[in-house]
């Protein structure tokens, strides 16, 4: 696959998750969006209370993903979202996070 499919790819899964996120009740545009077309940082700009990396591979790379959501992250606990395949909308996805990430989470519940 050539890098402009690679992004186009990525790029329709974070609208894919943007649109999910709007469903939920939160504001989230994509940064390729919010920097014309230029990707850099989280993935998803949103009042959602976690850093969002999203990735539209077949082939998994959980801890490379991991690392990148950990470094782009802005001031909030990161989490990948990857879809799944067969699975057109986005709440259908996985989630991808550390157990100290998680117990984070939890206990501001």
């Amino acid at each position: 696959m050539n890098g402009a499919t690679s992004r186009r790819k990525g790029n329709a899964a974070e609208v894919e998750v943007v649109k999910a996120l709007e469903r939920a009740g939160w504001k989230a545009v994509t940064s390729r969006f919010a920097r014309g077309g230029f990707q850099a940082g989280e993935d998803i700009i949103s009042d959602f209370p976690l850093s969002i990396e999203v990735k539209n591979q077949t082939r998994l790379d959980l801890a490379g993903w991991w690392a990148q959501a950990q470094e782009q992250t802005v001031g909030k606990p990161p989490v990948v979202i990857h879809k799944r395949v067969g699975k057109g909308k986005a709440e259908d996805w996985w989630v991808t996070m550390d157990l100290a990430t998680l117990l984070q989470i939890v206990k501001k519940l």
